[in-house]
């Protein structure tokens, strides 16, 4: 407007000088001309906290309009000259605020100062979520879990998330979990980017994530980025913490069933930093203390040890290196007088070393580059009088990767990268010895080669419509060394074997994977997304128990077992209300799934050349609908998650063909999980769960079988046999539980290096006795017949003690 006056008054001018006042139009013509099509300047902005570590995934408002920083605290955007005012939020963190003038590329380093104390109060903002183009994802930071009541009062990062909907476990003490009607082993579970093939400590009780090494956990159930595959069901990215730049600081617990310990310190002050954290039970060591004669040479234990470090280069390079070992140790002996000594004992771990290297080019591109080894390891042995029996497994991954990313506008963004996996299988073997002979059985060790590359992009298409497409390719090849079981037309082993040398290809396969993303942004803090993703899974567990026990494999696809295929649509309305206080997610998803994979009755997985052949393959479809209300701020926070859904298997060869309800169906899954500041010392929590039980099939008759006849007693000899109709016919009752903890902060502002705090908590509260497994239980004496149920845990009390200077 003022413009327009301007060029007004100057015609008005030109009718005493029209030379002048033409060539100062021109001039302010081409001036305006400028103005409207200015250069856009770079302005990267990195987040960091008081120790100059990265802060992850921070929120940042450039004149009240919110972008979001990347996992190392970085973002990049282009504006035009002008002032800007930042506002820089974090979770755990105090907000800050910046006043900057942008005339040409600028980099700025903002510094969050941390909520010091114990437990954290979390504040998370809704509308970051809501207007994130990702549907299906979940994020909790380790200051919400280590505030709930947990069982003996072992904070257990992955446990929590079954809390989530959509997100179950397989009842008591399992350590499988079950997304969207997926099995335990089609989540891929990531330590710092590295797969974990066996999370799972004391055979479910426990997960192998120390807390104290934890920063956060994200599940992603639907709409999986490209750059993650080779599993069917979720993503669960557990993220280590950094250590501290600044000072050298120490952490850690003291509990019912074990200890932990954490160290954390600078190697080069400001620029190079550790944090190892270690953790132990000692129930084996306790218990022989107090009753030695019973417990003779009977114990478990576990432990494992994290340790992180980095290494920042200069202000665009970054070396990270994170490393996890841990072993689990059970021994049971028997050894009574009255017959032959008995003894079994099992040890089982995982070792995982992985080496990043982050680096920013320029304004436009970044890239990380990683370099992994994965370790599982199983050796158990059995012994009995004389004669013993070993069986050891194991698997071993060497991985590298590769992820670039390209921003050329604030409007517009590219990722793209590759990784190649190289898979070593031990599939088992096996000795047995009685006296001075000695019998071993090998059985053949496996290799195959996994890769796959992505590409997708992230465009705002209008102000409000949002899309995310991208095409992940991936690639699997079995090769030798090694010999291969023949099989026939039918299935069935032909008694002949085919040798593969080193690298010849065995079996080969290749499939598209597209996934997109769609973000509709909606006035008042609303958000409508859909999503289609579908994926491939070339690794199967094989298992015939609901628990991951150590003796299941993890066996490759070859020319017999197929690839597992999912494909899965997912929409949902997202709402934010309360000045951010609440958030309200509703979400529909459907997922079918083809080459799944069962067992036949009675197969043998230990020790079996022929594993291939006990396989049936058959296809499954999961639907459902999940409803998630959380209170983020204020005293009272928490979240009341439901899931409605309906988890189904189809194989030719049982049921008839006909679809039978996955063994972990459950219609309907309940979780409130509430937090409660009771004053400066004090608060409490509290968690109630309650699902529909799990199907399982039982007998719907007994009938006698002749097994001929003895001729000595002169007698006929009978068996009872079970009959059997429907699989998956029945129902276990329903499994609900309720929790509560506290937590007591003697000096909660204390401004001394020393800090502590107690947690008082009670484990299912009201004694609800939720079943492990029923069993049959027939009286042949009162010819009857009775189902029983057994039970894990009744109330179970626990207190811990957290230290931290």
């Amino acid at each position: 407007m003022i413009l327009r006056k301007i060029i007004t008054n100057l015609l008005w001018m030109g009718k005493t000088n029209r030379k002048v006042s033409s060539l100062l139009v021109l001039g302010l013509l081409l001036m305006s001309n400028a103005v409207l099509y200015a250069q856009n300047h770079n302005l990267t902005i990195k987040v960091l906290d008081s120790v100059q570590l990265p802060v992850g995934n921070a929120t940042i408002k450039i004149n009240f309009k919110s972008r979001f920083a990347d996992s190392t605290g970085i973002i990049s955007t282009l504006l035009t000259k002008g002032k800007y005012r930042i506002v820089v939020s974090a979770v755990g963190h105090y907000t800050a605020t910046h006043n900057i003038t942008i005339n040409s590329d600028t980099t700025i380093q903002v510094f969050l100062r941390s909520r010091e104390s114990l437990l954290q109060n979390v504040v998370v903002s809704a509308k970051r979520n809501i207007m994130r183009n990702q549907i299906s994802v979940h994020s909790l930071e380790m200051a919400q879990i280590q505030k709930l009541p947990v069982i003996l009062g072992e904070v257990d990062p992955l446990k929590t998330i079954t809390l989530l909907p959509g997100v179950k476990n397989g009842g008591e003490a399992s350590a499988g979990i079950y997304v969207r009607g997926g099995g335990p082993d089609q989540n891929l579970v990531l330590l710092d980017g590295i797969p974990v093939y066996n999370p799972n400590h004391l055979l479910g009780f426990f997960s192998v994530f120390n807390g104290d090494a934890v920063k956060n956990i994200e599940v992603i159930k639907g709409g999986m980025p490209a750059e993650y595959g080779g599993r069917l069901s979720s993503v669960i990215a557990v993220n280590t913490r950094d250590g501290n730049k600044d000072s050298v600081k120490a952490s850690g617990g003291i509990g019912l069933i074990s200890s932990r310990l954490s160290l954390e310190g600078p190697l080069l002050k400001k620029r190079s930093s550790f944090v190892i954290s270690a953790r132990r039970t000692y129930i084996d060591q306790v218990a022989r203390l107090i009753a030695p004669d019973s417990i003779g040479s009977n114990g478990y234990f576990f432990y494992d040890i994290n340790a992180k470090a980095d290494y920042i280069i200069n202000n665009n390079n970054a070396l990270y290196l994170t490393f996890y070992t841990g072993k689990d140790d059970f021994t049971f002996a028997d050894n009574d007088n009255d017959g032959p000594s008995r003894e079994f004992n099992a040890i089982w771990g995982n070792t995982i070393i992985g080496l990043t290297w982050k680096q920013q080019l320029n304004k436009y591109w970044k890239h990380e580059l990683s370099v992994v080894r994965n370790d599982f390891n199983l050796n158990s042995q059995i012994k009995f009088s004389t004669n013993g029996f070993v069986f050891s497994s194991g698997l071993t991954d060497h991985q590298v990767k590769n992820d670039w990313v390209y921003t050329p506008a604030n409007w517009i963004r590219w990722k793209g990268g590759f990784q190649y996996t190289w898979h070593s299988f031990r599939p088992g073997a096996g000795n047995s010895t009685a006296g001075v002979q000695e019998f071993k059985s090998q059985i053949n060790d496996q290799y195959a080669r996994e890769a796959a590359g992505y590409v997708s992009t992230d465009i705002n298409v209008t102000t409000r419509l949002n899309v995310i497409a991208g095409l992940r390719y991936s690639y699997f090849n079995q090769v030798g060394p090694t010999e291969r079981v023949i099989y026939g037309p039918d299935g069935a082993p032909t008694g002949e074997t085919e040798y593969f040398k080193r690298g010849e290809r065995i079996a080969r396969y290749h499939y598209p994977e597209p996934r997109i993303n769609l973000l509709y942004k909606l006035p008042e803090a609303a958000s409508l997304k859909l999503s289609y993703t579908r994926t491939i899974q070339y690794l199967h567990l094989a298992t015939t128990s609901a628990a991951t026990f150590p003796s299941d494999l993890w066996v490759p696809a070859s020319r017999l077992i197929q690839p597992g295929k999912a494909e899965q649509i997912a929409a949902g309305y997202f709402k934010g209300f309360g000045n951010g206080k609440y958030e309200l997610n509703v979400e529909a998803y459907y997922k079918t799934m083809t080459n799944q994979l069962e067992f036949k009755p009675g197969a043998r997985l230990l020790l079996n050349q022929n594993i291939e052949g006990e396989m049936i393959f058959g296809s499954g479809k999961a639907y459902g609908i999940e409803l998630f209300l959380q209170k983020k701020t204020g005293k009272l926070t928490g979240w009341i998650g439901y899931t409605l859904s309906r988890a189904e298997r189809t194989f030719t060869d049982m049921n008839e063909g006909k679809a039978f309800p996955y063994r972990y169906d459950r219609t309907h899954d309940v979780s409130v999980v509430a937090n409660y500041n009771l004053g400066k010392k004090w608060e409490a929590s509290a968690v109630f769960v309650y699902g529909t039980g799990n199907a399982l099939t039982m007998p719907t008759g007994r009938f006698v079988y002749s097994l001929g006849y003895n001729v000595r007693d002169q007698e006929p000899i009978f068996t009872n046999i079970s009959q059997y109709d429907k699989i998956n016919d029945y129902r276990m009752p329903a499994y609900h539980r309720f929790d509560i903890a506290f937590t007591y902060t003697p000096k909660p502002h204390s401004t001394k290096r020393f800090k502590s705090n107690w947690v008082f908590s009670l484990y299912n509260v009201y004694n609800r006795r939720n079943p492990y497994f029923i069993y049959i239980d027939v009286d042949e004496d009162d010819r009857t017949v009775q189902g029983k149920q057994v039970f894990l845990f009744p109330v179970l009390p626990g207190v811990t003690w957290n230290f931290k200077f």
